[in-house]
């Protein structure tokens, strides 16, 4: 019997605590502002700023960790890459940081990854419009 529940222990338990999901929080921050904001709505900006966003995991990983970073546009045709990355976590780096300068107007996306057994797995994702000073307000 101690031997099931031992056998029950490995293959359930601890599995599910080395391979937590990945969780966390976007935030941006404009030149003006003092520190990060969260929105929990719709992100805007205007493309003749430079934003600076960071991605901050809930809890960093005992070994490096490698996230691919995925900055996509939305075309006719659909959502394309315009910009990919690396970057990592571990133990005492817990926070992806970025920039979103020279974009040009649009929709735009920001993809966090993890491959996990050669699967790229999504972390999480963002969507940003980035309007132009000269759009018509309605």
């Amino acid at each position: 019997m101690k031997k099931l529940l031992l056998f029950l222990l490995l293959i359930f338990i601890i599995p599910e605590f080395y391979c937590q999901k990945l969780k966390g929080e976007f935030a941006f921050k404009l030149p003006e502002d003092k520190g990060y904001k969260l929105f929990l709505n719709k992100v805007e900006f205007s493309s003749s700023e430079e934003v600076d966003w960071i991605y901050r995991f809930d809890s960093g990983s005992s070994k490096r960790m490698e996230i691919g970073v995925i900055i996509l546009k939305k075309e006719i045709g659909g959502w394309v890459d315009i910009l990919t990355l690396t970057d990592y976590i571990d133990l005492n780096k817990s926070i992806i940081y970025g920039k979103l300068k020279d974009f040009e107007p649009g929709d735009y996306k920001i993809v966090l990854i993890q491959q996990v057994s050669g699967v790229n797995k999504t972390i999480d994702e963002v969507e940003i419009y980035l309007y132009s000073d000269e759009d018509v307000l309605d």
